[in-house]
C-alpha cells in the first residue's frame, strides 16, 4: 500500500509541476517618445540583471525603424527587474555613438530618467519591477 501511494505522489509531481512552477510573464508595452521621425533605427534593450547591464548583453532587444514620433513594441517578460536603454542608430551601425567626451551623439533614453542631468549608468538607479499581467512605461528620447 506505501508503494503504491508513494508511485502516486511522484506521479502527481510530475504531472502537476510545470502548472506550480511556470514563471508568471508580463506583457510590457514600451512607449518611445520624441523620435526623428526616418532617421535610422529604434534600438531597445532590456537587461534583467546587473551583470547583463554591466556587459551590454541585454537578455531582450528590438530594432525598430523610426517611421513615427512614438513607438510602441510589446516584450513578454518574466516578473521581475529590469533596466531599459533606448537609442536611435541615426547612421545604422546597431551602436550607440560617442564624442571623444564620452557623451552620446545619437538620442538616448533610459529607464527611471527624466531627461535631467546627467543620467545614471547604474542597474540599480535605472531598474523598474514588473509584477503584473501587463504594464506600460514610456522612455523619452534625449539629445545631451
Amino acid at each position: 500500500m506505501s508503494r503504491l501511494l508513494f508511485f502516486t505522489l511522484c506521479f502527481s509531481l510530475i504531472l502537476f509541476t510545470p502548472f506550480f512552477s511556470e514563471a508568471q510573464t508580463s506583457r510590457v508595452t514600451i512607449e518611445v517618445t520624441n523620435v526623428v521621425v526616418n532617421n535610422g533605427n529604434v534600438i531597445i534593450a532590456i537587461f534583467a540583471n546587473a551583470e547583463e547591464f554591466r556587459s551590454e548583453i541585454p537578455s531582450s532587444y528590438a530594432v525598430i525603424p523610426s517611421t513615427a514620433v512614438v513607438l510602441r513594441h510589446e516584450f513578454n517578460l518574466p516578473y521581475g527587474e529590469y533596466a531599459i536603454t533606448i537609442f536611435q542608430d541615426a547612421n545604422r551601425n546597431n551602436r550607440l555613438d560617442f564624442n571623444i567626451l564620452g557623451i552620446p551623439r545619437e538620442l538616448l533614453g533610459l529607464s527611471n530618467y527624466n531627461g535631467r542631468g546627467i543620467p545614471a549608468r547604474d542597474f540599480n538607479r535605472l531598474k523598474i519591477r514588473f509584477n503584473a499581467p501587463s504594464a506600460s512605461v514610456t522612455i523619452g528620447l534625449h539629445r545631451f
